[in-house]
């Protein structure tokens, strides 16, 4: 299986009501199968929220970075 992001990976939640940058910092999969992604909030080092692909996006789409592969 292919997961859109990797741990280390630089990206930013967007959409809803509000949006935030962090790193992904850990993968998981629900009972139904459904890929799910920890991602850590820069500005907050240490909260850790868990959202699925469509809340998320590379930030190199946003600023020309490149995302990491750990």
């Amino acid at each position: 299986m292919s997961n859109k992001f990797n741990t280390g990976d630089k990206v930013r939640k967007v959409g809803g009501t509000y949006q935030a940058d962090g790193v992904i910092v850990g993968i998981a999969v629900t009972t139904r199968g459904d890929v799910r992604y920890v991602f850590e909030f820069i500005d907050y080092p240490g909260m850790l929220h868990i959202f699925n692909e469509g809340q998320l996006q590379h930030r190199q789409v946003l600023d020309g970075t490149f995302p990491t592969h750990g």
